[in-house]
């Protein structure tokens, strides 16, 4: 497929991928986004799926990603067709850093639903600087995430995933000592349904949250130690 914005790239060992990378030079901070279920399989070009709109790779594909976004990041939406293993996240992301030119302390994840739950599991490893869950539909223990920044967001309407999930992973964050900027939760009461999706009712968080500048301006201020 020939793309507009995005390119292709692979790792014979962990996952095919979508990659975006700016105009700037590096080394840039890296974005990586985990999809959902719905784009599960072993063609790419799912990951721009109509479902899938307001994701990342949806949103520099089609030319409308916020600043924030397009300028500041380079973004790789890899494809599974299995879920997500941290250990295939943290070897992808290995292989990233010897092809791109990253910034080793702002290595950041994100996934929405499937790959919200990946997302918080990846950021139990250590690689990352700062991890983003839109809608996570479970993850990691609250006591090991307590090393870095967690922003969850999810719809009190989402019929898919409860916000309820989201909801009890921060406040067990706060009560064991996460500070308010460590552990963040932003709850829509109305959150979109996914185009195509009638019946996902308030499952698509992904399009107010990936279009919010604090969401990226919090990623950028978080730096991971050598």
């Amino acid at each position: 497929m020939a793309w507009q914005h995005l390119k292709e790239i692979k790792d014979p060992q962990t996952y095919e991928a979508l990659l975006y990378t700016p105009a700037a030079e590096g080394p840039w901070p890296l974005l990586l986004y985990l999809h959902g279920a719905g784009e599960s399989g072993s063609n790419v070009a799912d990951l721009i799926s109509e479902g899938a709109t307001g994701t990342p790779p949806v949103a520099l594909e089609k030319g409308n990603a916020i600043d924030a976004l397009s300028t500041k990041f380079v973004v790789v939406a890899p494809q599974t067709n299995r879920g997500w293993s941290p250990e295939e996240v943290a070897a992808f992301v290995k292989f990233l850093q010897g092809r791109l030119s990253l910034d080793p302390e702002r290595l950041d994840v994100t996934g929405h639903s499937m790959g919200g739950s990946g997302a918080l599991r990846a950021a139990t490893t250590g690689v990352f600087a700062a991890c983003v869950a839109v809608v996570p539909a479970g993850g990691a223990r609250p006591r090991d995430l307590m090393q870095i920044p967690v922003w969850a967001f999810h719809g009190r309407n989402d019929v898919v995933v409860p916000a309820a999930i989201s909801e009890r992973l921060i406040t067990a964050m706060h009560r064991a000592g996460a500070s308010p900027d460590m552990a963040r939760l932003t709850l829509y009461d109305e959150a979109p349904t996914p185009p195509g999706w009638p019946s996902s009712v308030g499952h698509a968080s992904t399009i107010p949250a990936f279009s919010d500048p604090e969401l990226y301006a919090f990623l950028l201020r978080h730096r991971k130690s050598s």
